[in-house]
């Protein structure tokens, strides 16, 4: 993914410096999130015991439990709630921002 900052566009709002790409900046912002969220659930889970109740505790639950804990990242991630995605949005869009200083 190539989100060189050659021409900045004037997209961004006062307080948040132009991207040059707010669309590739905004998905790996998100996926940065969602990585981190799904990384932090995983430790969350990882003291539960599987329960027979609801069908847990077989050879297979582990790696989707996995898998689950990363789409439950995915949905927090894309929601915004947590608003980790916003800030390394804006600290993308602050690099950008110190990146062209130095060129000018």
């Amino acid at each position: 993914m190539d989100i060189a900052a050659t021409t900045l566009r004037s997209t961004a709002t006062p307080s948040t410096p132009a991207v040059p790409n707010p669309a590739a900046a905004d998905k790996v912002a998100k996926e940065f999130e969602a990585m981190l969220v799904g990384q932090l659930m995983e430790s969350m889970f990882a003291g539960m015991r599987e329960s027979p109740l609801f069908g847990g505790g077989g050879p297979a639950e582990k790696p989707w439990r996995s898998m689950l804990l990363q789409e439950y990242g995915k949905a927090i991630a894309e929601s915004g709630t947590l608003g980790i995605g916003k800030m390394t949005h804006d600290e993308i869009a602050r690099l950008y921002a110190a990146q062209a200083e130095q060129r000018s």
